[in-house]
């Protein structure tokens, strides 16, 4: 397949996020395209410290970057809590290059934290039988979220991480120019409480060598979560309701660092000025739900519930469901009987509130949600994961 840029731009997308997880529906990336890891080194330390937050940030400040490259093409991304996988065309592949090690600056200059990042070429996975494959659904008329599948993604970020591996390209801080825009970055939001009791952070894995068993597990598992929750309203993280806009330093600093990245004092003490401005009017053209010309903002709290990432497939099913006491413990019930028959491992994290960082390229319905549990979220779950998996190799060892 020929590696145009459009080329996922191009895709036809899948009816629901039950039909992408038939990786049959999937296609392969051109062998010319690069799979992008980017994470944060030690973010459990950082997370201890109670700094994750700060490491969410810089992960969607990460698909900010990229995105911003060339916005006429769209790009597969997925958020990961403590950073992101992309897949770019070789004809991007310098200016990521520059822009990801503009994000290691604003991460380790204004966060204090260490972002690592790296290129894998799409084509020396495939020739080392890593198969890296990519989907898309629409999320809404304006926004599509990727699909991922094939062990490829995940040699790429093994490979990243351990330094070593044919077909990589390592993105170090301080070795060469670094730039990025982080246009549309917002984090304007308050947390989102829970509704009942908990935002599960959850990371399953289908763990038999074989495809079409795996699709049936990963269909058990979502027929599972319907029994237990009811209707998708019913575990979504998110409600219009409860959507509040934030006045705390705590919450709009984020943005505030991202946006004003070597900008002096004046611009800002300008750009604080311009968000509490603009928070002001948000707060009351949402409470007359008044539309202007530009936008329906009546409609934007349920064009946020409608552009939220909380269901995601990068070979493991990671979600963010909102959930009950009695909920939370049926579902890990469930998980635990079916982990005992060897079809699945996962990891699972319980917070009390979700966090919500935005990027924006319009008001007008093209805005996308990235949603985490706020006490470690997936980066917890997936220490959980990698924990149960490390257990089962040493038992069968």
């Amino acid at each position: 397949m020929s590696g145009q840029p459009a080329f996922y731009r191009d895709l036809p997308a899948l009816p629901s996020f039950e039909a992408a997880i038939d990786t049959s529906c999937h296609v392969e990336l051109p062998e010319d395209w690069w799979v992008v890891i980017a994470d944060i080194v030690d973010s459990t330390q950082a997370i201890a410290e109670g700094a994750y937050k700060k490491v969410n940030t810089v992960g969607v400040a990460c698909i900010a970057a990229i995105a911003n490259i060339d916005r006429t093409l769209e790009l597969p991304f997925i958020f990961g809590g403590d950073g992101a996988t992309f897949a770019i065309p070789e004809s991007l592949r310098e200016r990521a290059i520059v822009a990801l090690r503009g994000t290691q600056e604003l991460a380790a200059g204004s966060f204090g934290l260490d972002l690592r990042a790296g290129l894998v070429r799409v084509g020396d996975l495939c020739r080392d039988g890593h198969w890296v494959r990519v989907a898309r659904i629409k999320l809404s008329s304006q926004v599509s979220q990727p699909v991922f599948s094939g062990r490829g993604w995940e040699e790429a970020e093994r490979r990243v991480k351990a330094g070593s591996g044919s077909g990589v390209v390592h993105v170090r801080r301080g070795e060469g120019p670094a730039e990025a825009s982080f246009e549309g970055f917002e984090c304007r939001w308050q947390n989102v409480p829970s509704f009942r009791d908990y935002k599960l952070s959850l990371i399953i894995v289908a763990t038999t060598a074989d495809p079409q068993i795996n699709q049936a597990t990963y269909r058990r598992v979502l027929a599972a979560i319907g029994d237990i929750f009811g209707d998708l309203g019913g575990s979504h993280p998110l409600r219009p309701e409860r959507l509040k806009l934030s006045f705390s330093p705590l919450s709009l600093g984020g943005e505030l660092m991202v946006r004003t990245w070597r900008t002096g004092l004046p611009g800002k003490l300008a750009y604080v000025l311009r968000m509490l401005l603009q928070n002001l009017a948000g707060l009351w053209l949402f409470a007359r739900n008044i539309d202007t010309r530009a936008v329906r903002w009546s409609r934007y709290r349920d064009d946020m519930v409608s552009n939220t990432d909380f269901r995601k497939f990068d070979g493991a099913l990671r979600m963010v469901l909102d959930a009950s006491e009695s909920q939370a413990a049926e579902l890990t019930r469930r998980l635990q009987d079916e982990a005992a028959t060897g079809a699945l491992a996962w990891g699972i994290n319980q917070s009390r509130e979700a966090l919500i960082t935005c990027l924006v390229e319009s008001h007008e319905g093209k805005h996308l949600h990235f949603i985490d549990g706020s006490d470690g979220g997936y980066t917890l779950a997936a220490r959980q994961l990698k924990a149960q998996l490390q257990s089962r190799l040493t038992t069968t060892g």
